[in-house]
């Protein structure tokens, strides 16, 4: 595991005997997983749009006023459950099936080479979803 990697993940290496993770860590890890969950939610709207569907008979599907559905499609957020599970039924009639896999033990892996310049976008290195538009993506979408 390179340095970073190391330093990043001591406290869950450590094990459950090992320290409380700091909020700081765990705040980091919550963010990241609400932006791959943003992006996959996005991703499964886009394709949708494709045949049809605009946020305006997603909100009627669910039950939601556009205002939410504009607030959950926008950006990022701390969605429940429950609006998970309603915004993918809306969308694609589908539900989650979870799956985790250990921060440990994986590869490093060097981002260096993702642009000319060797700084990569953070979200873009740091996210493995395999379709990452950006939220400005539904900028102009049809209500």
């Amino acid at each position: 595991m390179i340095t970073l990697q190391t330093h990043l993940l001591s406290e869950v290496a450590a094990g459950h005997d090992g320290p409380a993770i700091p909020e700081s860590k765990r705040a980091y890890f919550q963010e990241r997983f609400r932006g791959r969950f943003f992006d996959f939610l996005i991703s499964r709207f886009l394709l949708e749009q494709t045949s049809g569907l605009t946020k305006a008979k997603l909100s009627r599907r669910i039950g939601k006023s556009p205002e939410v559905i504009n607030r959950w499609l926008g950006a990022p957020s701390n969605l429940t459950l429950d609006s998970i599970s309603d915004l993918l039924l809306g969308i694609s009639g589908e539900e989650p099936e979870v799956n985790a896999s250990s921060l440990l033990n994986r590869n490093p892996v060097n981002f260096d080479h993702l642009d000319e310049n060797g700084t990569g976008s953070a979200r873009a290195q740091l996210d493995r979803s395999p379709v990452k538009p950006k939220a400005s993506a539904l900028d102009g979408i049809a209500q």
